[in-house]
């Protein structure tokens, strides 16, 4: 017999259960990325898919929500070793996470503005702490910050969506097409290896921030 009443398709029967956005998001990073969905979060729970579009809007707002907390709690490398060696390690850290999210940044709309606020904030305070200008220490953090996130972004770019190491999307391989015989060679090189690219330009650029130390560029110069 096919029930005409009674909970809907898609409920479970019995009291509704309570749940909390932070419980859902919470369940969502413990999914993790490679398995985000409604229904997996859902199971994690043990409550019915249709449960959660009381709480949340849906994939796209779990899926913000939950990279933002990545984010939140991932701590900022040691400062003990000096404020090159921190922003080093910090634009190493920064491109992993955000090419380990960038299915779910870019194509949910993963919104991060409040957190890179605050990584930027808590960024700027390591670098005074280490004799920059508040100005001079914003200026550094957005560089560095702005090359990780463009590298991150052309990475995805050159594998595809879903793609690893030494894949190239075929956008990626008309492009090198188009190159002569003379500049082909390096751009490969460097679709081979993007972070090692990324980390590169960050390089040169700490390379200028140090020169302007030495120099006693107003700012720059301090302790660290």
């Amino acid at each position: 017999m096919t029930p005409t009443s009674g909970a809907r398709a898609g409920n479970r029967p019995g009291p509704k259960p309570r749940l909390t956005r932070e419980e859902i998001v919470e369940a969502a990073v413990e999914v993790g990325v490679d398995r985000l969905s409604v229904a997996a979060v859902a199971d994690r729970l043990g409550v019915a898919p249709g449960t959660l579009y009381r709480y949340v809007d849906g994939l796209e707002e779990i899926a913000a929500a939950a990279v933002a907390l990545v984010f939140a709690r991932t701590a900022l490398p040691d400062t003990t070793q000096g404020w090159r060696a921190f922003l080093e390690a910090e634009a190493a850290l920064t491109f992993d996470l955000l090419l380990r999210y960038s299915g779910l940044i870019q194509d949910l709309g993963a919104d991060l503005s409040a957190v890179a606020g605050d990584r930027m904030r808590r960024i700027v305070a390591a670098l005074h702490g280490a004799g920059f200008g508040t100005s001079a220490a914003v200026r550094v953090a957005d560089a560095v910050l702005d090359i990780v996130a463009d590298g991150a972004h052309q990475t995805r770019w050159v594998r595809g969506p879903g793609g690893g190491p030494g894949d190239l999307s075929d956008p990626a391989r008309a492009y090198l097409d188009s190159l002569d015989e003379q500049v082909r060679p390096g751009v490969e090189a460097i679709m081979n290896e993007p972070r090692e690219h990324v980390l590169d330009k960050v390089a040169l650029v700490l390379d200028g921030v140090e020169h302007r130390r030495a120099t006693g560029r107003p700012g720059y110069a301090g302790i660290g």
